[in-house]
């Protein structure tokens, strides 16, 4: 079976999608087989995996809508071992008609049970959405991102909220595994940031997977449609995504 991981956040421009592509590739180098389900209406890992997302004709709306199976939906990638359901700008829409059918929150759920890889990376929209919720109820684990700063930490006590409801009503093996932090400054850029990554630490423990740092490589690596660790696999930012999917590993979350 596979390994279900949603990737949602409670506040755009994480690293969200960075991560989830950058550990899909590096778990494809490592020759595990990997599916992609980009539920985010912007396609952005859609297009880091090398597919335009205006070309799409079958998504993950038309999937979660019945109007294709997950077979004929799911895509080829610029990255051996990385399969893709993408994303197309009609799946805002998509989403909302899936909310009005019968058994709305099962449906991704339902989809994913034919998906042959080791794992499923669900890369979630930039905010809390009916999706965050299907991608929850279809997972068996949550792996959230956040940058260390005041704001964004304060979106983390409503995800977790959310994946509590969530277990409490359709799907009690869900459990939250991971928090990363991305886009971390170099220590010496204030108490802001320091002060920060402690809070983290002290909420969650050793759920606080190893730093993200922050770098010019990741935009430059999308504005190429390459993920980072093909696009710069020797800068230190691509280093930090190798730990993060050793954490992974070494915990059996993607073992």
């Amino acid at each position: 079976m596979s390994r279900i991981i949603a990737v949602p956040t409670a506040a755009g421009s994480a690293g969200k999608t960075t991560t989830v592509v950058s550990l899909a590739a590096i778990l494809g180098a490592q020759g595990r087989s990997v599916l992609v389900v980009d539920g985010d209406p912007q396609g952005t890992a859609t297009e880091w995996l090398g597919v335009d997302p205006e070309q799409v004709e079958l998504d993950t709306g038309a999937v979660m809508l019945g109007r294709a199976t997950l077979a004929e939906a799911m895509l080829d990638t610029n990255v051996p071992g990385v399969q893709l359901m993408p994303a197309a700008p009609s799946l805002d829409g998509d989403v909302l008609e899936v909310s009005k059918l019968l058994g709305a929150e099962q449906r991704l759920r339902r989809a994913l049970a034919d998906a042959q890889a080791d794992v499923v990376f669900i890369d979630c929209p930039g905010s809390i959405s009916p999706f965050t919720i299907y991608a929850l109820v279809a997972a068996e684990s949550v792996l959230t991102v956040t940058q260390p700063a005041p704001k964004e930490l304060r979106g983390l006590p409503k995800l977790e909220a959310l994946v509590e409801e969530v277990r409490s009503y359709y799907n009690p093996t869900l459990t939250l595994v991971g928090v990363v932090p991305c886009i971390t400054p170099p220590p010496n850029s204030g108490r802001l940031y320091t002060d920060a990554m402690t809070q983290l630490r002290d909420l969650y423990g050793d759920l606080v997977t190893p730093s993200i740092r922050r770098a010019a490589r990741p935009p430059e690596a999308l504005s190429n449609s390459v993920p980072l660790p093909i696009w710069a696999p020797n800068e230190p930012v691509t280093a930090d995504y190798h730990a993060v999917a050793t954490w992974l590993n070494d915990r059996r979350i993607t073992a």
